[in-house]
């Protein structure tokens, strides 16, 4: 079998978390601890060559694989190591490039890996199989003997991902410093989109796409410091300093860490010092608590108020459970929004570069409308 570039197609592994990531959390740069929450299983030193990867994952002519080992990668490595060294990060008026470039790697750690694919293919099974139900032809054939994916999905949402920097740019960036017993946790699914904002209003199911209001960023990046892009014309963090904030309470750790656990997809990933108890006690704690690998509970149809007519639910899985983080309050002008009833809920459209790029996608969509002829659907991006 042969690539698109000509060259033989082989089995390669490919890695959806990238190994140097994962090494800022390990004592030894070669292994980590790991937690599997299906089967709860407690490794202490897991391989990091072997964790997060599946052969041609991104294809095998390897044009993704290579894209983000040079262009993401290898720029990001540099960019966090800086920041871990210094407690500083880049600057977006003084160092635009590096800042953009640690953009992109975050939402591409969201966009690339097992999960956001396997969300792609259950959504796309859905949405087609919902259209050949209303077609003549398909009355006598049994849609759930077979499954209908996209070929390399998380190829696609890399695309998309990098798109959308320009949707992120007036968030607001903190670096959590925290100086406790405890260690940051992460896992397969890094990137964590939460809205503390929307939660505590129990505006539920919404508020996480990239332009909505309240919207916050996590994503741990060793087992020190987390970064964080906030709305900050909602929040406020009144012992922020210098774009830092620093957290001295173990119970403030751990409650950064249920989040983080809450967004993982199959596995958590630790240094070796935490012991298996510590990842536990947050799987008894959320024994009944809506898990992210649910994928089912991202899809659904509804009648429409058209004859005839069904409306069809597409969302991404998100942590909605409310986790206190007394650090980050609401500000005097997010305790006067009213969030309204229907379900586009409140935009950040005060951002120039949000403004400037639903503009460039609205000519966009004008000059090439989609063709949907069977029902609608919606899904936040």
């Amino acid at each position: 079998m042969k690539g698109e570039n000509g060259t033989v197609g082989q089995k390669s592994r490919q890695h959806y978390v990238p190994k140097f990531y994962l090494r800022n959390f390990s004592e030894t740069d070669k292994s980590i601890s790991t937690f599997n929450i299906t089967n709860s299983k407690y490794i202490q030193n897991a391989s990091i060559k072997d964790m997060c990867q599946k052969n041609n994952f991104y294809g095998d002519d390897k044009v993704v694989e290579e894209f983000l080992d040079k262009e993401i990668e290898r720029k990001a490595s540099a960019i966090i190591r800086r920041i871990i060294e210094t407690k500083s990060i880049p600057n977006i008026d003084k160092e635009f490039e590096y800042y953009e470039h640690l953009i992109a790697f975050l939402l591409v750690s969201e966009a690339r890996n097992l999960r956001s694919a396997d969300s792609a293919d259950n959504m796309a099974d859905f949405l087609a199989k919902e259209m050949m139900k209303e077609h003549p032809g398909m009355k006598d054939i049994d849609l759930d003997e077979f499954k209908i994916k996209i070929k390399q999905a998380a190829n696609q949402n890399i695309g998309i991902a990098l798109e959308s920097i320009p949707l992120v740019l007036d968030l607001k960036p903190v670096l959590i410093n925290q100086k406790t017993p405890r260690s940051f946790i992460t896992s397969d699914n890094p990137l964590i989109r939460y809205n503390s904002f929307y939660i505590g209003r129990k505006y539920h199911g919404r508020g996480f796409g990239y332009v909505t209001r309240g919207l916050q960023l996590f994503c741990p990046i060793s087992p020190t410091q987390c970064l964080l892009l906030y709305d900050g014309l909602v929040y406020d963090i009144p012992n922020i300093k210098d774009d830092v904030i620093t957290i001295n309470r173990a119970r403030e750790v751990d409650s950064l860490n249920e989040l983080f656990y809450l967004n993982a997809y199959n596995n958590v990933f630790f240094n070796q010092k935490i012991k298996e108890d510590y990842i536990k006690k947050f799987t008894f704690k959320n024994r009944g608590t809506s898990k992210i690998s649910d994928l089912k509970r991202e899809v659904g149809s509804f009648k429409s108020m058209e004859e005839d007519g069904q409306l069809i639910s597409v969302t991404q899985n998100r942590v909605t459970k409310k986790i206190s983080l007394p650090w980050i309050t609401q500000s005097e002008f997010g305790k006067g929004l009213i969030l309204p009833q229907h379900m586009g809920g409140l935009k950040r459209m005060e951002s120039p570069f949000i403004e400037e790029y639903i503009e460039k996608d609205s000519e966009k969509f004008d000059k090439h409308p989609p063709k949907i002829k069977s029902g609608s659907y919606f899904r936040e991006k």
